[in-house]
C-alpha cells in the first residue's frame, strides 16, 4: 500500500480559474527540479477532501506528470493511471497496465472544441455528441485520418500506443473537479487508462501496479457512478456501441437527439405554442425514419423569467388545438444552463429573449436567432383575446414551417 501523506483539512470546492496564470507560472519554474516528495520508491497519497489547500495538490500532480512519472487521479466511474503525451516514456510504461479488456490507453481531451485539434476531418455529428456527452463516461472511437493533426506532432510511440487494433483512437474528457484542474494546467495532452480491474477506492487501484511505478495519487474515496465509461464508434453520422458501459444505448440516442429550444419570457403563451406545433410536425417529417421508437430531433420551450410549473394559458391551450395539438401537459420551465448548453438551436421570441440569452451564455451566441426569419418580433398575447392568440399562432406556425426546413436531417446521428 502507498505511503499516506495529509496536506492538512477543508470540505471547500476548489476554484482554479482565478490562479490559473500564477499556477503556471509555478508549475513551469518548478518543472525542471526534481520534488522531494517524488524520491521514495512508494506511492505518496494525498487526501483530496481533507486538504487545507487543494491547488497545492494539483501543483504536484502537474509537476509529477511534467516529470514523466505516472499518477493515479479519480474520475467519476473508475480511479485512472495518467501520463502526459509529451513523455512518450511514461506512455509507454503506462501501455504496460493498460488492459485491453477495460479499452486501453484513450487520449483525454479538455472540452469537446479540442477534440478538433487532434481529429479536424470528425463529423459534426460527432462534434455534436462529444459535446453533449462530455465531460463524462462516454469514449468515442476516431479515425486518425489527417496528417496535418495536432495528433501527427506526438512522438511515434506515443502515436502506437494510442492506437487500436483498428487503428483507431479513443478519446474523452471524463468527469471530475481533479481532472478539470489538473487538464487546465497541463501543457500537451493526457494519457489515460482504467485501472486493472474496476476499482471503486484509491488503495485497490495503486495496489493494482508495482508501487514504484506510480509516484502519486490523488483521493477522493469511493467514485460517484462506479462502473466503466461507454465506447462509440462513430464515423460520419453513422454511430455504434462497441462497449457497454456507464451510459446505457437508450441514454445515449437521446443525449444525441438535435433540440430546438423555443424561449419566451414566461412560457405559458409564445414558446409551448410553438413547441407544439414543432412536435407535430417533426413526427410527421420523422415519421418513417428507422429510428426505433426514438425521434432524432426534440423540440423544447422554456422562460426566461418563468416561474416553473404554470399551465399553459387558457388562451393559447384554447389556440393550439387548431393546429392538431394540445397542451394539456404544459408546465412552464425556467430557463437554465442545461437547456441552453444542449440546445442545437435556440429561436427566441424577440430580440430582448435574445438578449438576455447571449448576455448570460455568451458562447452560445451563434446559436440563438429569432424566431422570425426577418428579425421581426412576435408579441405577448398574454391577458388578450382568443383572436390575439390565433394571430400570434398564426405567425408560429409559418416560422415553425420555415425552421423545421433549415434542419439537415444528413447530419442527425444514425445508431446502428
Amino acid at each position: 500500500m502507498g505511503e499516506s501523506t495529509d496536506v492538512g483539512s477543508c470540505d471547500i470546492i476548489l476554484d482554479l480559474e482565478a490562479n490559473c496564470a500564477t499556477s503556471a507560472v509555478l508549475i513551469a519554474s518548478q518543472g525542471n527540479l526534481s520534488n522531494p516528495l517524488f524520491a521514495s520508491s512508494m506511492t505518496k497519497i494525498l487526501n483530496w477532501r481533507k486538504s487545507e489547500d487543494p491547488r497545492d495538490i494539483v501543483h504536484l500532480a502537474v509537476q509529477a506528470l511534467a516529470e514523466g512519472h505516472i499518477v493515479a487521479l479519480p474520475s467519476s466511474g473508475t480511479y485512472l493511471l495518467v501520463a502526459s503525451g509529451l513523455r512518450a516514456e511514461a506512455v509507454s510504461k503506462l501501455s504496460e497496465y493498460a488492459n485491453p479488456k477495460n479499452v486501453g490507453l484513450s487520449l483525454m481531451v479538455r472540452s469537446a472544441d479540442e477534440t478538433l485539434d487532434y481529429f479536424p476531418d470528425i463529423s459534426p455529428a460527432s462534434r455534436r455528441l462529444a459535446r453533449k456527452a462530455w465531460p463524462g463516461s462516454v469514449m468515442l472511437s476516431l479515425q486518425d485520418s489527417n496528417e496535418s493533426s495536432v495528433f501527427r506532432c506526438l512522438d511515434a510511440r506515443v502515436r502506437a500506443a494510442l492506437n487500436d487494433e483498428t487503428n483507431r483512437i479513443r478519446v474523452w474528457q471524463p468527469q471530475h473537479n481533479v481532472l478539470n484542474h489538473v487538464c487546465k494546467l497541463t501543457s500537451g495532452p493526457l494519457i489515460c487508462c482504467p485501472a486493472n480491474g474496476l476499482q471503486e477506492q484509491l488503495v485497490d487501484s495503486i495496489d493494482c501496479m508495482q508501487q514504484d511505478q506510480c509516484v502519486l495519487a490523488i483521493d477522493d474515496g469511493q467514485v460517484e457512478s462506479p462502473g466503466y465509461a461507454t465506447v462509440v464508434q462513430i464515423d460520419g453520422n453513422i454511430a455504434k456501441v462497441v462497449r457497454s458501459g456507464n451510459v446505457d444505448e437508450q441514454a445515449l440516442r437521446e443525449m444525441s437527439h438535435w433540440m430546438v429550444l423555443f424561449v419566451c419570457t414566461g412560457n405559458t403563451c409564445r414558446s409551448p405554442m410553438a413547441q407544439a406545433m414543432m412536435q407535430r410536425k417533426l413526427k410527421e417529417r420523422f415519421q418513417n425514419l428507422p429510428v426505433k421508437g426514438i425521434a432524432p430531433v426534440i423540440a423544447l420551450s422554456a422562460g426566461v423569467s418563468a416561474f416553473g410549473g404554470d399551465p399553459a394559458s387558457h388562451g393559447a391551450a384554447a389556440a393550439i388545438r387548431d393546429y392538431g395539438t394540445t397542451l394539456d401537459n404544459h408546465q412552464s420551465t425556467q430557463l437554465n444552463s442545461t437547456l441552453v448548453e444542449k440546445a442545437d438551436l435556440i429561436l427566441a421570441m424577440g430580440n430582448r429573449h435574445r438578449q438576455v440569452i447571449v448576455s448570460q451564455w455568451p458562447t452560445v451566441a451563434d446559436k440563438v436567432h429569432l424566431i422570425s426569419p426577418d428579425g421581426g418580433e412576435i408579441s405577448d398575447p398574454f391577458g388578450g383575446q382568443l383572436d390575439v392568440y390565433q394571430k400570434c399562432a398564426q405567425q408560429l406556425d409559418r416560422h415553425t414551417d420555415y425552421w423545421i426546413e433549415q434542419l439537415d436531417v444528413k447530419s442527425l446521428i444514425q445508431w446502428q
